[in-house]
């Protein structure tokens, strides 16, 4: 299979200045080299039926004074509208804007395009990023400097599984739904944290004797406020764009453990039986990880 459209990955953190950079490809074929959480799932869309006309009128956002009344302080009525979304299970699709250029225009038609094709998992959100109301979710997503028009897909637990700045297609849009387990580890990885990726299921074996070191690392007073455990069941179809960037066989009949460090390199791999100082040693052997957390390497101002 060919090499999918890149996609972006944003780190929380460091969205402008660094992780606009790093791209995301998604489909079967990967460099072996490229940062595993870098992996976006294809899932297909839903065939909703709602027209660019009503999108325009009620399934997009602009901040309210209604909304600003019931916002907290610091919070825009766009950051609670994802937050509506997020509680509903469902994305939320960010069109940021700057101008009302011929460019902005052909951006924002495709962008409503697409998502009228999945009203039953997202929802769409368009923000003028000149509008001072919007301040707040323009900071909290460090997007004042990106090129735009720029989208990012936000997942429920807040993970961003997909920027697109300037250009993009309907294709990229629907390719930034994830698995629950790519979702967990983007949004632990973002956050920059220790991603321990647990492959098991009912059918594996060494389950308990893999989950040991584990769970010793996260009781670890150094390293668990840092560390995030996100169990993977091999057997699970959705998981199968994932398992394949961790390089498993989803027929594993073995339990696997990965780890994971900011922005998505896996730096060890244990089938069977794991313990702490092994773990801890693999960690502590990439530059950016250590008891006071993790940090994309080559990152900053």
């Amino acid at each position: 299979m060919s090499k999918r459209v890149a996609l972006v990955i944003v780190v929380a953190a460091v969205v402008i200045l660094c992780a606009i950079m790093i791209p995301i490809y998604t489909g079967k074929q990967r460099p072996t080299d490229r940062p595993v959480a870098e992996a976006v799932i294809d899932k297909p869309g839903t065939d909703g039926t709602i027209s660019e006309t009503d999108i325009a009128a009620g399934g997009t956002h602009e901040a309210t004074r209604e909304d600003e009344a019931s916002a907290t302080p610091g919070q825009s009525g766009s950051i609670s509208a994802i937050e509506r979304a997020a509680e509903a299970g469902k994305y939320t699709f960010v069109f940021f804007y700057s101008d009302e250029s011929e460019k902005t225009e052909s951006a924002r038609s495709s962008f409503r395009k697409t998502v009228s094709r999945v009203t039953e998992q997202a929802v769409p959100l368009e923000v003028d990023t000149s509008n001072p109301a919007e301040r707040p979710i323009v900071d909290r997503f460090n997007v004042s400097r990106a090129p735009m028009p720029l989208v990012l897909a936000v997942a429920p637990n807040g993970a961003i599984t997909g920027g697109f700045p300037q250009q993009f297609d309907e294709k990229n849009l629907l390719e930034a739904f994830v698995s629950p387990g790519t979702e967990r580890s983007l949004k632990a990885l973002q956050d920059s944290r220790v991603v321990l990726v647990c492959v098991q299921n009912a059918s594996t074996t060494s389950n308990d004797v893999a989950m040991k070191g584990v769970q010793d690392v996260k009781a670890d007073p150094g390293f668990g406020p840092s560390t995030e455990i996100v169990a993977v069941d091999p057997a699970n179809p959705a998981e199968s764009e994932f398992l394949a960037a961790l390089k498993i066989d989803p027929q594993t009949n073995e339990a696997i453990t990965v780890c994971l460090v900011p922005p998505g390199k896996a730096v060890a791999r244990f089938e069977g039986a794991t313990d702490k100082k092994t773990i801890i040693a693999a960690l502590t052997s990439s530059t950016s990880c250590g008891p006071s957390g993790c940090g994309p390497q080559g990152c900053g101002p």
